[in-house]
């Protein structure tokens, strides 16, 4: 009934596909010539307009006292110019210290109050009675030094005494207990630390000499004396401070001021003596009559 048979392959032209070749075209457009042009202007007017703000009164008037001022102080213009790059400098310096890092100013709350942070004490000072001659803070800021001595009527000449130091910023201060002890022959009337060097100071005492030490050398701090001559104190020092050497700024000399009426100026050479290097004295009937002196408390300011 059936059989297998193999027919001839037959194809059919797409119809579609030749409509549309037959409908397509190519367009193509244009758009119109588009025209470029450069041009510059410039102003014929201009106009400079400046402004000034009224000054204020009060400024004014301070301004003209300050100007008026110089007619009644020739010197002061000339002052204030000489010393002006001094002034600069030492502000520039400031500006760059750190002495007063994590400081905090209160400018609103003032207080007159003023509290004792520390009471410093020698005993064997306390025990024998004596009593404090001079203070004085070394370049740090962070040592004070005390001398001891007698202010009565006792035997100053064979009395002994004490110069003592404390250290504020050493962690477990001990305010009975100086850091260091230096026991000197007679007493010691004044004393005053070097500007620059922290660990050295000079005192004057009750026998007329002026020696220096230096806490540094813990051997034998002390490092020189003026001893005892025609050139030195006959009497007791007053008063002792550093000076600038007039030719080397950068040393110092020692100025020592006696009851015996000298002003002595001491250099410190490196020796274990003080050369003297200028004095003056005061002459006994130069002094004004109306002046009553006691000797023993002669001091000069």
């Amino acid at each position: 009934m059936f059989a297998d048979e193999v027919s001839e392959v037959f194809g059919a032209e797409s119809l579609w596909r030749k409509s549309k070749a037959a409908q397509s075209e190519s367009k193509s457009c244009q758009t119109a010539k588009l025209s470029t042009a450069e041009a510059a202007v410039q102003a014929v007017h201009r106009r400079d307009i400046s402004i000034q703000v009224e000054p204020d009164r009060q400024d004014t008037e301070q301004l003209a006292s300050l100007h008026g001022s110089s007619d009644c102080h020739p010197g002061l213009v000339e002052f204030l110019q000489r010393v002006e790059k001094s002034v600069i400098a030492e502000l520039n310096k400031s500006s760059r210290s750190h002495a007063f890092d994590g400081f905090d100013v209160n400018w609103c709350d003032r207080t007159q109050t003023v509290s004792c942070l520390h009471t410093l004490q020698y005993p064997e000072a306390l025990e024998r009675h004596l009593h404090v001659t001079g203070l004085s803070w070394n370049a740090t800021g962070s040592v004070i030094a005390c001398s001891y001595g007698r202010m009565d009527d006792g035997d100053w000449s064979t009395e002994k005494s004490f110069l003592c130091t404390w250290n504020l910023d050493r962690r477990g201060l001990n305010t009975k207990h100086p850091d260091i002890v230096l026991d000197v022959s007679s007493s010691v009337m004044c004393l005053a630390f070097h500007p620059s060097q922290p660990s050295l100071f000079a005192g004057g005492t009750y026998s007329g000499e002026v020696l220096v030490w230096d806490t540094s050398q813990t051997d034998d701090p002390l490092i020189s004396r003026t001893g005892f001559s025609d050139e030195s104190h006959t009497e007791p020092v007053c008063q002792v401070g550093w000076i600038k050497n007039s030719v080397r700024s950068n040393q110092f000399h020692i100025l020592s001021a006696s009851s015996d009426g000298k002003i002595l100026i001491w250099q410190l050479d490196g020796n274990d003596r003080l050369k003297l290097h200028n004095g003056f004295a005061l002459v006994a009937h130069q002094i004004p009559r109306n002046i009553k002196l006691n000797k023993a408390w002669f001091a000069f300011h």
